[in-house]
């Protein structure tokens, strides 16, 4: 086989060498050979198409997307912590008006009820419900009232009998000049029975 020299680097090659083993040059006599034969010196480089660079521009813009929505909605949350508070404080504004306005309607009627014979009975006796000292007002009497709502409304009784039938004592007291004039109680002095 003829040898021939590396134009570049002068190393001795075989006629039939494609490239240079040593510097990798690409021997030109032989260039009528077809590219498939010739075996790049080099891996080849591969083209860049744009894609590298559109799949970079559409992660961008997801990114952009994805924090523009994600602050709308904070806003937006924002925007409804703000106005439900508003409202809340509204509605307590509004409440308290409502509830100074039933205080002050409640203290007038306490006022007058004062005023009445039944609210000079409930000053003298706290103890006793309103409709209590109502009712002890306008003369009623009831199963369920206390002694001492009797002996308010009609003083000392004529007499207090006293019987214990096994059950521990109990008591009759008796209003000679009134109707329903004995009244029947234990020691508890809640009124049982009348006749």
């Amino acid at each position: 086989m003829p040898l021939t020299q590396c134009p570049q680097c002068q190393n001795q090659l075989n006629s039939t060498d494609i490239f240079c083993a040593e510097c990798d040059y690409v021997i030109t006599d032989n260039s009528t050979k077809q590219d498939s034969e010739i075996p790049p010196s080099h891996p080849p480089k591969k083209q860049n198409n744009g894609c590298a660079v559109a799949l970079l521009f559409m992660g961008i813009l997801i990114i952009v997307f994805l924090v523009k929505t994600c602050s709308e909605t904070k806003e937006s949350s924002n925007f409804t912590t703000d106005s439900v508070s508003q409202i809340s404080k509204e509605d307590r504004i509004r409440n308290k008006a409502k509830m100074d306005s039933i205080d002050k309607q409640q203290k007038i009627e306490d006022e007058k009820f004062l005023k009445t014979k039944a609210g000079k009975i409930h000053k003298k006796h706290p103890e006793w419900s309103k409709e209590d000292c109502i009712n002890i007002s306008e003369h009623k009497i009831w199963i369920g009232m206390h002694y001492d709502m009797l002996v308010y409304m009609r003083g000392k009784p004529d007499n207090v009998n006293t019987s214990n039938y096994g059950d521990g004592p109990n008591y009759q007291a008796c209003w000679h000049d009134y109707d329903a004039s004995c009244f029947y109680f234990d020691e508890s002095q809640i009124i049982t029975s009348y006749n």
